[in-house]
């Protein structure tokens, strides 16, 4: 009996250390779950045609960039310059985080031909809405340092100050909008500036704001039954991109002498030339 009740006493305390071990393994088994991975952080872009667009970038060979509604998944392909994605119908480039610009991609291509729309992210547009000023005059990219006290007796409209005016007043419209209106200030009822008024009023769209510096008119000039005057002209603000403008340049204008047969209209100042020409959106 003593001999039956060691086997059995054995036997409680091996099966004991059996499931002991068995529960130890199954312990050893569960190893610490890792912690969930970090979603890429998502960059929302406002684009030029009232669209919004939400990138994110879980790694450097891709872009997941939600279009419409629509989350698609773009892979890098090779640029110049900033980081270009294609994929799905779309190509988007970016030039750094904030700026980026959407084109759908047509059957076979790879690199987009189809005209783009800009995009900006948050900060960008913040940027866009910063004013910019323009040199002082006497540096670079400024008006002349012309210190000679400006005359404030009345000028006629064929003097030089009346150029100067329809200078002023040509900046005025742009800067209102009124882009028909300063077309027609051109020579040649407009056409001088080698656009229609529709698409002079287009070459404007690029910009968040336009302004212009006047400076005093120059001497005024006569060639071939013609009269000519310049007036010296910086251009300052910011593209919808965020970008800063920065030109200067004459605006040179003419108008017909006084010499029998001329009419009213062309005996006026117009806009013959600038050295910044608007020119067609791309």
């Amino acid at each position: 009996m003593a001999k039956h009740r060691v086997t059995a006493a054995a036997l409680g305390l091996a099966a004991f250390a059996l499931a002991a071990c068995g529960r130890g393994g199954e312990q050893q088994a569960k190893a610490p779950e890792a912690p969930p991975a970090k979603a890429a952080p998502v960059t929302t872009y406002v684009c030029d045609d009232g669209r919004t667009v939400r990138a994110s970038y879980p790694d450097t060979e891709t872009a997941i960039v939600e279009i419409d509604g629509r989350s698609r998944t773009l892979r890098i392909a090779i640029s110049a310059s900033g980081a270009r994605y294609t994929g799905d119908g779309f190509q988007w480039w970016t030039k750094g985080m904030d700026q980026a610009q959407l084109s759908p991609l047509a059957a076979g291509e790879d690199i987009a031909t189809a005209p783009g729309v800009n995009c900006r992210a948050p900060e960008a547009a913040a940027a866009a809405d910063e004013p910019v000023s323009p040199p002082a005059p006497g540096s670079p990219g400024g008006l002349p340092d012309d210190r000679t006290p400006i005359s404030e007796a009345p000028f006629t409209p064929e003097s030089a100050q009346g150029a100067g005016n329809v200078v002023q007043t040509y900046f005025a419209l742009i800067g209102a909008g009124k882009y028909a209106d300063a077309w027609k200030l051109w020579s040649d009822g407009g056409k001088a500036s080698g656009m229609t008024a529709e698409a002079f009023a287009a070459s404007f769209d690029r910009y968040a704001s336009y302004n212009a510096q006047i400076g005093a008119p120059g001497r005024i000039e006569g060639a071939a039954g013609s009269l000519y005057v310049e007036v010296p002209v910086v251009i300052y603000g910011r593209l919808k991109t965020g970008e800063e403008v920065h030109m200067n340049g004459p605006v040179r204008l003419r108008r017909v002498n006084d010499v029998p047969g001329s009419t009213e209209e062309q005996r006026r100042w117009h806009i013959a030339e600038t050295a910044f020409k608007p020119s067609p959106k791309s």
